[in-house]
């Protein structure tokens, strides 16, 4: 009788566990993964992402104009991703992006809002910026995407290396 007991719960047990195989997006849903932790759990296929571009020239920018580029990227894998974090290098840059999830061969996007207000002089002040996307279930786990943008700021106004106490005391 215990070897009876013992077979029927190793059967059992084979025949529940193979049916775990096939991918579901639930997966991706209810990852633990984190920004300090984008590690993939998943043992499945895997999405990938393809970018348009990743780097991106605004060109010369007036001080205090807002700028926007929309980076656009296709889930080149075989299974669906998403996006776990995306971070700014810093506070003059805003991060909008897909929260959904990305079946294969569907497209996302991140855009990138510029504030130049401040970070430019009369001869103009090249900024380079960044933002790092972290995937979810992809190949790829993270990007970089970078813009440049030349801000000028009229003739007689504060640059940004004055506001950090490193400009001509006289300056106007």
């Amino acid at each position: 009788m215990r070897k009876l007991f013992l077979s029927l719960s190793v059967i059992c047990l084979v025949l529940f566990s193979c049916g775990q195989s096939e991918f579901d997006t639930d997966d991706i849903e209810n990852n633990t993964a984190s920004a300090e932790q984008p590690k993939n759990t998943h043992q499945g296929p895997l999405g990938d992402v393809r970018f348009k571009d990743t780097t991106f020239m605004f060109g010369d920018v007036k001080d205090g104009e807002m700028v926007q580029h929309t980076y656009v990227f296709t889930n080149v894998g075989e299974a669906p991703l998403s996006i776990s974090n995306v971070t700014a290098q810093c506070g003059c840059t805003t991060p909008e992006y897909s929260h959904e999830v990305i079946g294969p061969g569907k497209t996302g996007k991140v855009t990138a809002t510029f504030n130049s207000s401040s970070r430019g002089g009369p001869a103009g002040i090249l900024n380079e910026k960044s933002i790092t996307v972290q995937f979810e279930n992809s190949k790829t786990a993270e990007v970089v995407l970078k813009f440049k943008a030349n801000v000028i700021a009229p003739a007689g106004s504060v640059s940004e290396e004055e506001l950090n106490g490193g400009g001509d005391e006289h300056a106007h």
